[in-house]
């Protein structure tokens, strides 16, 4: 595919995204096992990168039946500049709010932001 954008074009509406959309911050945690001495693991969150440029919107809300009763599951897309590192394995926290990375959308052409469905744990 052609690319009709400069690169001084892309980087402008990447920095213009960055400076109107991503008005808030949040970190990307990752985890890491330890073992807890008697065969089994320890999982620990711990932060990859704080201080990341993003913004969320609420999208849906789901629900589905969990043992005795009705679970509700609420899905949100999260916006993060294009250049981020992050993957299904990580979580991201906003404020005091975590949430599982469901999928990520990053094949788009211009490449301008980095958009993740997230639910939150």
């Amino acid at each position: 595919m052609t690319n009709f954008l400069t690169d001084i074009e892309l980087a402008a509406m990447r920095d213009e995204i960055e400076n109107t959309v991503l008005a808030d911050t949040c970190n990307i945690l990752s985890i890491t096992y330890t073992t807890d001495g008697q065969g089994g693991l320890n999982e620990a969150w711990g932060t990859a990168y704080s201080g990341v440029a993003c913004h969320i919107r609420p999208i849906k809300g789901l629900e589905a039946l969990s043992g005795d009763g009705i679970q509700t599951f609420h899905r949100y897309i999260l916006t993060l500049p294009y250049d981020t590192t992050v993957t299904e394995a990580n979580r991201i926290e906003i404020g005091s709010v975590t949430y599982n990375v469901k999928t990520l959308d990053s094949g788009k052409a211009w490449n301008l932001a980095l958009r993740l469905e997230v639910e939150r744990v």
